[in-house]
């Protein structure tokens, strides 16, 4: 999979220097790529965002006299064996399956194929982690132990290679040197999918989302209009005057020394959606805040307050030109 026509970026939260040990980033994640055909249209996309799923239904038309089959991904975040990437937000315990993914098609359960490789300096190194019984997530699991189980003979080699990097410290005892996982797991699911001819055909696409954020937002904090990142803060998700002032009211009230509200975000790669040979027919996007004490904001054209939690957005003809970012503020306990 390393050749495949697919950019998978990492989204990663700016940290604000003073909460830098407790902000966590999200992953961005989005809906399915395709391989781009001009016979194929999308005649609707309805997408559900919220903290727990993303959902996605799809139709699709072929408009040619003869079927069409193309290749399908659903292509996962890079996950890099770094100190940085040991604070994302991973949303299962599942080694593979890390966004718990499913698709049907037509009501009917698909049986996509997931690929994985390890990449360390741009070289596959896969089947020698599998040689070594590595397992290929380098974070949060038991890769790290197990590669610092290897032979110290073999360290040089592995470092060299760029699978590993020796680092110093200590646990609950004397300062010894461990190795540690440095290599990039790059995943995706992939299928091949035949469009008949002039008929039409659903995709309903469903997983959690990476959720990052912090314990603290820096907005309504102490002197945070004069914080060089604030800027780009309120301008990555659309924040608006209404909202800092609910904050600041929100702290005023309380007579609390911090804003009282936690951050959580979600990143999605809406612009994919702009690939198709015609424009999305209609789009839907709902955004779900989770409860209605929660305040949340991004960027989008025609948001209307639909229920207590929920937002929504409609367009004809529609042809993404930026990803969604989102951001809920989580009223603290008083």
């Amino acid at each position: 999979m390393a050749n495949r026509a697919v950019l998978v970026l990492l989204a990663m939260l700016t940290p604000w220097c003073a909460r830098s040990n407790d902000t966590s980033a999200a992953l961005e994640t989005g809906g399915l790529r395709f391989k781009q055909d001009p016979d194929i249209v999308m005649r609707s996309e309805d997408l559900f965002i919220s903290e727990k799923q993303i959902r996605i239904f799809y139709r699709f038309f072929n408009t040619s006299a003869a079927d069409k089959t193309i290749m399908i991904a659903f292509p996962m975040p890079d996950i890099v064996g770094t100190a940085a990437d040991e604070n994302i937000g991973i949303p299962t315990d599942d080694p593979e399956n890390i966004f718990d993914f499913h698709v049907t098609v037509d009501g009917k359960a698909a049986s996509p194929h997931l690929e994985q490789t390890a990449l360390a300096n741009g070289v596959d190194q896969t089947a020698l982690l599998r040689k070594l019984k590595i397992p290929l997530m380098p974070i949060r699991g038991p890769a790290g132990q197990l590669l610092d189980q290897v032979p110290k003979s073999t360290w040089p080699e592995l470092v060299k290679l760029g699978i590993g990097a020796i680092e110093t410290y200590g646990s609950g005892g004397p300062m010894q040197d461990h190795l540690v996982p440095t290599w990039t797991l790059r995943s995706a699911y992939t299928w091949t999918q035949t469009f008949p001819a002039g008929r039409e055909l659903t995709f309903e696409q469903t997983y959690r989302p990476s959720v990052g954020g912090s314990v603290q937002t820096i907005i309504g904090a102490d002197n945070w209009r004069n914080n060089p990142e604030a800027k780009g803060f309120l301008a990555s998700y659309c924040i608006d005057d209404d909202l800092i002032h609910s904050i600041e009211r929100a702290r005023a009230t309380r007579r609390a020394p911090y804003p009282p509200f936690s951050e959580r975000s979600i990143a999605y790669v809406l612009s994919t959606g702009a690939n198709w040979a015609a424009p999305i027919g209609d789009f839907h996007l709902t955004i779900d805040k989770g409860d209605p004490n929660n305040l949340v904001s991004f960027c989008a054209d025609g948001v209307r307050k639909t229920g207590p939690t929920r937002f929504e957005v409609w367009h004809v003809n529609f042809t993404p030109s930026r990803d969604l970012k989102i951001v809920i503020f989580v009223p603290s306990p008083n």
